[in-house]
């Protein structure tokens, strides 16, 4: 059986996968993104259509804890992005954890060199969400290219809140300072559980990470760079053991985005 074929079944029936890069080949990124793409098209021939980009591993504070230091990028489907007030199914997916991210949709194609308010004309929307995010590999012990060709880690997006780029209260220039100096304040079931800055995101913020999936498009899948698709941008603090009828809050700073209470 395929890589693809294996990976696909272990999701499937919630069940452990041996590491790709563990097999006895060669297994680098090149090849992980190989078996991203043919994941990819074996979904949508089981009906699910690509809905978005995850972007993962951009929060430099978490590099060490998962030996990984770049970022990685993978399919978010109509499967599985939900909305606000739809319920998150976590119990279907191993080891799951929890990432607030910043995501934008993009109304018109960029290019890696522009700069941040060039790219931020690019976008329609800006919002916030949380992805689920999932291990096969008993864990969470992987490399790199293991964890690009498993989906990304991806496992559910939910969409919490969206903001018109044109509508933020001073424009598009403050909108870009806010982006890279912005703190969010993550609390769960009423305790703290960390604060984590704009600059954990590639040392820049999310704008930066949004740079980093437009050249890897440029340069690898461009049949990946979606218009009117939510691209996410990585997880602003850790990422966190997530249990059922947990509450979460969101608070933000120095950012025109309102708490934001949800729940699993």
């Amino acid at each position: 059986m395929s890589i693809s074929k294996t990976l696909l079944k272990c999701l499937h029936e919630k069940k452990y996968a041996d590491l790709p890069s563990s097999l006895g080949r060669r297994f680098d990124i090149d090849a992980a993104y190989q078996v991203a793409i043919e994941i990819c098209e074996a979904r949508t021939l089981q009906g699910e259509q690509l809905e978005g980009i995850k972007i993962g591993f951009t929060n430099m504070n978490i590099w060490k804890q998962y030996n990984i230091n770049v970022p990685i990028f993978g399919p978010m489907y109509s499967s599985t992005i939900i909305n606000y007030k739809d319920k998150l199914n976590i119990n279907k997916y191993l080891e799951p954890k929890f990432e607030p991210e910043i995501y934008f949709k993009l109304k018109k194609y960029p290019n890696s060199k522009m700069t941040d308010l060039e790219l931020l004309d690019c976008c329609s929307h800006f919002g916030v969400g949380i992805e689920i995010v999932q291990s096969i590999f008993e864990g969470w012990k992987f490399s790199a290219p293991d964890a690009i060709a498993a989906f990304g880690l991806h496992g559910q997006f939910k969409n919490l809140k969206e903001i018109s780029v044109t509508r933020y209260l001073g424009g598009i220039e403050m909108l870009a300072r806010n982006l890279s100096n912005f703190s969010l304040t993550l609390v769960k079931n009423g305790e703290v559980v960390e604060k984590g800055h704009a600059s954990n995101i590639l040392g820049k913020g999310p704008v930066e990470s949004l740079r980093a999936y437009v050249l890897f498009c440029e340069n690898n899948i461009k049949d990946w760079l979606l218009l009117d698709k939510p691209i996410t941008t990585g997880t602003i603090t850790n990422a966190y053991d997530v249990n059922e009828g947990e509450e979460y809050l969101l608070a933000f700073e120095d950012i025109q985005i309102d708490a934001i209470k949800t729940n699993v």
